[in-house]
């Protein structure tokens, strides 16, 4: 049940005039409240003393960071330094061994080429050097591993032997024709000066790579010349690598690295310059990546800005804390000093403190408490319901319309949901009212627990109650209405008895089925009383109902006239015995041939007439016309038995075998041509009082027989009680199971069980040969439909069976298919 919310006082803007109005007066902006200045400046505070020490810690980290990162390079230097010394010292051994072999010298000496040749492969195989040669006094090249027309000229080679000069041997890094190399040169010796031998070692990739594993420390090695763009290889990714031709460009201080964002720079001059007569110069850049050196201290980083953050978090609580503790019951106290001069006693003020607002805050509460009481008392007595405590009509009506009003300006539709007990009233005949009593509290208790916030559940009187759901479709109301039945219908335990509340609902859609609150809660009122005649649950209201609804109150109020008057009707549908392809036996099928509206079926009227109490009068009329129809056909020498429907309500009454005997004495008629027929569902209701009554029936002499066999779920165990002789399988199954083999198995089953409990099978809806031919199959011992004849009037029915006894003369008989005209 949805409670109004109480006033605090806390609306800083609330006023009241002299005659009680509450109005409105401007408020100071946000910005310029004392509430917003103590946040500002708390939170200023902190900010200010935060941000520099994080500047601080951040620039002191970034310094150090660099420092180390230079220092690293430092050390990469010296380590690409003794790489080259260590390769240098390698080739110089290989060089010097090959200078000093005399094998070597001889062949120089007497121009064997080819073993100069073999000779400077075999060494320098040794050490895996990328050329070996032999360059004679002319400057010519003598013998080569490698074709070195690419990478020497004329002018490099004498370039090369001119630095040489006296020493024993010239080790040197060079860029010939773009690739880097570090090359030996050594003279050869027999014993004067013959010429020269060299080997040289690329400076690869693979160099480059395994430098890096080892230092951690990218390497590059860029070319530059006049002539071309600078060319390098390196350990930097693809991407990274076009900034090279940056660094070798710019300026800068040997003692100094160079620093970009993402790196750590130091260039190392290698050899060569534009003056040089080799291809080019040649630098190395060894550098560092600055994010993989930061990254131990992200973390440190991260730390002092959560820190930082939390800081300003706290301090905004606090001021908050602060602001509201001061400011919020200063306001509550003004408002409420307002409110109470105006006379307004409703709400308390709810400050709970131990100095002078707490003191007067309780002054205040003192004085309106007594008057208020009374106030809340007397509202609530004209508004509730006095048994459950629930909203009566009049404040739901009032809420509904609010409801309403609202959802026309924003489309928000609502439900509502009308809730009404089923059999109350036999509930308060049989077990008092003060059980009805404490009925219906529990199921308003328990609409209440399965009430969303928003909710609105009422009671309306009686035995009904309301719920109001806004924001609800058809689909989520219908959810709803399911969980609210479920809830309800749980055993109630009552005076030491448990009570199974069977409950019926309603349901009508705001603005789909009305805009009006009246006209919501009829249409919610008539989707419920079309849940009860239809036996379901829940049902949703459907357009136009409110035309049926008046016709079926209309027909409820002149269906005791058409009893008096006598517009009922009843029409005979003959059945068919199989077997002889003979009819003794029909169905009265009962019709009203209303003055205004026609004729109308007893679908229609009969659930009417049991809602209203009236089934027992059309019962007993049918009955007294049923049997003397069946007197006039025994004068005419027609031996007919005739079966009659019995709705569940004459079976509750209990005097249905007095009225038979009664009518069947009346009239002289045998019992065993009266037949009556009760559905599954009037049996299973109250099981044990309709097993009596029809006890009684079997000893007047009628026979009975279980109607619309398979349309419900009475268990065998029960069925084998009931005193018997006939079971008709419901229509819907035999019409399908020419086409249906699901229905063509139920059909035979049924059959089989009606024998083996030694009953005779009537099968309804037989509208076709093959459905007869398959009846015959299952060995059915009666069939009725349309194949056979459409319901006639008694008359007409006399004229058929007339005809058909004429006409057999102990031969079949054909049937034809007669289109029903009612």
């Amino acid at each position: 049940m949805r409670a109004d919310a109480a006033n605090d006082g806390t609306v800083a803007s609330n006023r009241y005039d002299s005659d009680g109005t509450r109005r409105h007066d401007a408020m100071v902006p946000p910005w310029r409240s004392l509430h917003a200045r103590l946040l500002t400046l708390l939170v200023a505070l902190v900010a200010i003393i935060q941000l520099p020490t994080l500047l601080a810690v951040n620039s002191a980290v970034r310094k150090d960071v660099l420092d180390r990162a230079g220092q690293e390079l430092d050390r990469g230097v010296a380590a690409f330094e003794r790489l080259l010394a260590v390769r240098g010292e390698q080739l110089g051994e290989s060089v010097d061994l090959a200078a000093s072999d005399p094998s070597f010298r001889e062949a120089v000496a007497s121009g064997d080429e080819a073993t100069v040749q073999s000779i400077l492969a075999n060494h320098g195989g040794r050490i895996n050097a990328s050329f070996a040669t032999m360059i004679g006094l002319d400057g010519r090249v003598i013998a080569t591993t490698e074709d070195l027309n690419p990478l020497f000229k004329d002018e490099a080679l004498a370039d090369l032997i001119s630095k040489i000069g006296s020493r024993r041997l010239f080790t040197t890094v060079a860029a010939i024709s773009g690739q880097p190399y570090q090359v030996v040169v050594a003279p050869v010796m027999a014993p004067g000066r013959i010429g020269w031998v060299g080997m040289g070692l690329a400076l690869d990739q693979p160099t480059l790579l395994k430098f890096h594993d080892l230092t951690g420390l990218q390497l590059s090695l860029v070319v530059t010349d006049a002539t071309s763009m600078p060319r390098w290889i390196s350990t930097l990714a693809t991407a990274e690598q076009a900034q090279l031709s940056n660094f070798v460009t710019q300026p800068h201080n040997d003692d100094k690295p160079l620093s970009d964002s993402a790196y750590l720079t130091r260039r190392v001059a290698l050899a060569g310059g534009p003056s040089s007569a080799w291809a080019g110069s040649l630098q190395a850049v060894l550098q560092i990546s600055l994010a993989e050196e930061l990254q131990p201290y992200s973390r440190l980083r991260d730390s002092l800005w959560l820190i930082a953050l939390l800081s300003v978090l706290v301090s905004t609580i606090g001021a908050w804390i602060v602001a509201r503790g001061i400011i919020r019951p200063l306001r509550r106290l003004m408002i409420a000093a307002q409110r109470i001069g105006c006379g307004d006693y409703q709400a308390d003020v709810s400050i709970h403190r131990n100095d002078e607002f707490g003191e007067l805050a309780r002054v205040f509460n003192h004085m309106q408490q007594g008057i208020a009481f009374r106030e809340r008392h007397i509202e609530h007595q004209a508004f509730h319901d006095s048994l459950t405590g629930l909203p009566n009509r009049t404040n739901v009506e009032s809420r509904l319309a609010e409801s309403i009003a609202v959802g026309s300006k924003t489309g928000t539709p609502l439900a509502v949901l009308t809730l009404n007990i089923n059999r109350f009233k036999d509930i308060n005949d049989t077990l008092g009212h003060h059980v009805g009593d404490l009925l219906l509290i529990g199921v308003g208790e328990r609409l209440v627990e399965a009430m969303c916030p928003n909710d609105t559940v009422a009671r309306l009187g009686g035995d009904e109650f309301v719920v109001v759901i806004p924001g609800a479709f058809a689909e989520q109301a219908r959810r709803r209405a399911e969980h609210i039945v479920r809830t309800v219908s749980q055993p109630l335990h009552l005076q030491s008895m448990d009570l199974f509340p069977d409950v019926r609902l309603g349901i009508a859609i705001y603005p789909e089925h009305g805009d009006e609150a009246a006209d919501l809660l009829r249409r919610a009122d008539i989707a419920m009383y079309d849940a009860k005649q239809s036996h379901q649950s829940i049902a949703l209201y459907k357009t136009g109902r409110d035309a049926t609804h008046l016709r079926r109150l209309s027909l409820v109020n002149e269906l005791r006239r058409a009893v008096i008057d006598d517009e009922l009707r009843v029409y005979y549908q003959p059945k068919l015995s199989i077997e002889t392809s003979t009819s003794h036996h029909v169905e009265a099928l009962l019709r009203w041939q209303h003055p205004r509206d026609g004729l109308i079926t007893p679908d229609e009227f009969i659930p009417l007439a049991e809602h209203a109490g009236s089934i027992h009068l059309i019962t007993d009329w049918v009955l007294r016309n049923v049997i003397r129809q069946c007197r006039e056909w025994s004068d005419m020498g027609l031996d007919i038995g005739v079966a009659v429907n019995i709705s569940a309500m004459d079976l509750a009454t209990g005097n249905l075998p007095f009225v038979v005997r009664s009518y069947l004495i009346q009239y002289g008629v045998a019992p065993s041509k009266l037949l009556l027929e009760i559905t599954e569902s009037a049996v299973m209701r109250d099981s044990n009082f309709a097993l009596n009554v029809l006890n009684h029936l079997k000893a007047c002499g009628v026979k009975l027989a279980i109607d619309d066999f398979g349309t419900c779920h009475s268990s065998l165990a029960h069925l084998k009680r009931l005193p018997v002789d006939e079971l008709k399988i419901d229509k819907s199954f035999v019409m399908n199971m020419t086409r249906d083999d699901d229905d063509a198995v139920i059909v035979r089953s049924t059959i089989e069980l009606g024998h083996n409990m030694g009953l005779t099978v009537v099968a309804e809806g037989v509208e076709s040969e093959q459905a007869l031919d398959m009846l015959r199959n299952f060995h059915c011992d009666v069939a009725q439909g349309y194949l056979i004849s459409r319901p006639l009037p008694a008359d007409e029915l006399t004229t058929w069976m007339v005809e058909r006894k004429s006409a057999a003369n102990g031969k079949p008989v054909r049937l034809l298919k007669v289109v029903p005209a009612v």
